[in-house]
């Protein structure tokens, strides 16, 4: 495969991870949104923070994956990679 189909690759791949983070990210307003309507006051915080950890959780590979997707391709051109 030659470099440029690779880097269109690396860049699909970046571009479906960053829409699979968005919804995870979608889910997890929306699950908060739930929880302000339906959680008792008393058991809100509880329960957001037990949601707000599983959700970084849930992320966390999908950034790490990004971003090393980032330096590979910003490594093949000779550019610092940024990071979100």
């Amino acid at each position: 495969m030659d470099e440029a189909a690779n880097d269109n690759r690396l860049t699909e791949l970046i571009s479906i991870l960053s829409t699979t983070l968005t919804n995870i990210d979608v889910e997890y307003e929306f699950a908060l949104a739930r929880i302000r309507i339906t959680a008792r006051p008393e058991l809100r915080g509880v329960i957001v923070d037990t949601v707000r950890q599983r959700h970084i959780k849930r992320r966390e590979p999908y950034v790490r994956q990004i971003a090393e997707l980032r330096k590979q391709t910003s490594q093949r051109h000779g550019r610092v990679a940024c990071s979100d």
